[in-house]
Parts: structure tokens; C-alpha cells; sequence
């Protein structure tokens, strides 16, 4: 599927390389939320994350996860399964900036099945 590159920079060096993708969920895309967390996460404002654990929930593209990686910490990006090809394609991407690690973990979306209504006595 076609796809875009955005760039994330950072203050020590090259900047990330984050493809994207032009059609898909809401995975698919870099949202404006994760640079800024990924750009605070730079900043040092926050706890040092050299040889910490770091889960990133619902990673879509990843760059909170691979940003925290370049910056020392030992991460797992997850999301569901059609996610996984563009996860592993930026941490691919990125593997020469990372100086802890970074690896992907996916998931099958699983259907949930419908709740009952609730009914109240009126």
C-alpha cells in the first residue's frame, strides 16, 4: 500500500524516519499527539529512560516507542495484527538511531460479542 515518510527530528542526531500509510485505520497515520510526546520524552523533563522497560499500548506507527528506544529504554510497541508490517518496517527504519531495543508484539482482534441493554424500572 502507498505510503508517505514523516520525519521526526531530534536534538541528538538524525532524525527519525517514520513511514505512514495513505489509507487505513487510525494506526496508520503519525498523529500530531505522539510528536509531542516523543519530543517531551527528548527533552529529559520526564524520568531518564536508559535501561528502563517501556510498553507502548496501541503504537500504531511507533515513534512515541522508537523515540523512547533511541533514548535508551528497552521497549515493546504493540497493536493488532494489521499494524505489525508497519511497525516493523519504521523499527527497520530506525534500527541504526536505537541505543536500547525495540521489538513488536501484536495482536488478533478479537470480536467482542454485544452487551445486554440494561433495562431499568421506570
Amino acid at each position: 500500500m502507498a505510503g508517505f515518510v514523516r520525519e521526526l527530528e531530534r536534538r541528538g542526531g538524525p532524525a527519525l524516519r517514520l513511514e505512514q500509510r495513505a489509507a487505513g485505520g487510525v494506526g496508520c497515520v503519525v498523529w500530531d499527539a505522539a510528536l509531542v510526546l516523543a519530543k517531551f520524552l527528548e527533552s529529559g523533563a520526564g524520568p531518564p529512560l536508559a535501561r528502563r522497560a517501556v510498553l507502548e499500548l496501541g503504537a500504531g506507527t511507533g515513534a512515541v516507542g522508537i523515540m523512547a528506544a533511541t533514548l535508551g529504554a528497552n521497549v515493546t510497541v504493540t497493536d493488532l495484527e494489521e499494524l505489525q508490517e508497519l511497525l516493523e518496517v519504521n523499527i527497520e527504519n530506525n534500527k541504526h538511531l536505537v541505543t536500547g531495543s525495540v521489538r513488536a508484539k501484536g495482536r488478533r482482534r478479537d470480536r467482542v460479542p454485544a452487551s445486554p441493554r440494561l433495562h431499568t424500572a421506570g
